[in-house]
């Protein structure tokens, strides 16, 4: 068996290889989030599968904005044996900051599927625009 180590590459690897087996349960970020901008709003879409929007709070405070919730537990019937446990149980909390305004008057969200898309409207002051000569 030959062994390569190209420190720090390899040693990243190493570790990432560690910690993301069957055995030890991934430690990305959950959810997964997109932002997308818009000329004239951001786009947060957050997948969230199997949790029910009664389990998500959704805040908007000092442009800061918060998702958070909770994955709730399924049963496994009685007579039944797990033979791999992956889906994780587990409270969550994820927040995107803004450099710019948001009329907060018009955020919009909406939970389609598992996936949440959350639609913040840019203020007017944050918005570009062209400025003419004289």
């Amino acid at each position: 068996m030959l062994l390569r180590f190209d420190y720090p590459k390899s040693y990243k690897n190493l570790i990432e290889d560690i910690f993301e087996t069957d055995v030890m349960p991934n430690f990305r970020k959950y959810p997964a989030i997109d932002v997308i901008e818009k000329e004239n709003e951001t786009v947060v879409i957050a997948e969230l599968p199997g949790v029910k929007k009664e389990d998500i709070k959704i805040t908007f405070e000092n442009n800061l904005l918060t998702i958070s919730g909770e994955r709730k537990a399924y049963e496994v019937p009685e007579k039944a044996r797990l033979l791999l446990n992956e889906v994780r149980n587990r409270d969550f909390n994820r927040s995107v900051e803004f450099t710019h305004e948001v009329d907060t008057d018009k955020i919009d969200a909406e939970m389609t599927d598992g996936v949440l898309r959350i639609v913040l409207p840019k203020a007017e002051t944050a918005k570009a625009r062209t400025i003419e000569l004289k």
